[in-house]
């Protein structure tokens, strides 16, 4: 199987990717792991942990997408001030999104909403999806890349973008090389029910023994 283009790994950035180029005239593949399902949203259900604060900016590449709607549709947070502060009373600045004119300055999504609507906008696309498709091998052959699947199917293309992940097999099987370090710090993250209004604000606080953030 030949393409243009193979985007590994269809994360929120390969598929992000491969919806931007469907009309660049080019044969993309988008292949992954995983079955490429979108699994069905309910209201009810518990807050995922993992979430991204979504820019004016991300949202119109989204709009552009057609995926925004999607996202929409499931579940967001908009916010329209961000209050950080220096927890020893050193210092403190406020974002606000009427002085730049705008009703918000981002939404907070979690990352399985974004996910599950670029999912859904990709199966509305004429798009290469390749599901289940777990990479074994990769190597040069000429000005292509040759990819063989854990199935024993081929893939080729001159060009090949890695976006599968932290512990990406591309990276490993081409060799890049990679440095990485401990910061000795560690994270909790959980969803809360407030008693009050978050009045659209966003909050963060940073101590000595490091940030507390209320999203």
């Amino acid at each position: 199987m030949r393409a243009d283009l193979l985007i590994v790994g269809a994360g929120m950035v390969g598929s992000a990717l491969a919806l931007a180029l469907q009309d660049s005239g080019l044969e993309v593949l988008l292949l992954d792991g995983s079955p490429l399902t979108v699994k069905p949203f309910a209201a009810e259900a518990p807050f995922e942990p993992r979430v991204s604060a979504l820019s004016a900016a991300s949202q119109r590449i989204l709009q552009r997408l057609g995926v925004w709607e999607g996202i929409a549709r499931r579940r967001t947070s908009p916010y329209a001030q961000m209050q950080v502060w220096d927890g020893s009373g050193t210092g403190q600045i406020h974002f606000s999104a009427a002085s730049v004119h705008a009703e918000v300055l981002g939404h907070i999504v979690e990352n399985r909403v974004v996910q599950d609507a670029l999912l859904e906008r990709l199966h509305e696309c004429d798009l290469g999806l390749l599901a289940n498709a777990r990479l074994e091998q990769m190597r040069r052959s000429g000005d292509d890349w040759l990819l063989t699947l854990a199935d024993g199917r081929v893939l080729r293309a001159p060009l090949v973008i890695a976006a599968d992940g932290a512990n990406s097999a591309v990276r490993r099987l081409t060799g890049c090389a990679t440095r990485e370090w401990d910061y000795l710090h560690h994270a909790i993250v959980t969803s809360v029910r407030s008693s009050q209004p978050h009045q659209l604000t966003a909050w963060q606080r940073f101590t000595d023994n490091g940030p507390l953030a209320f999203l």
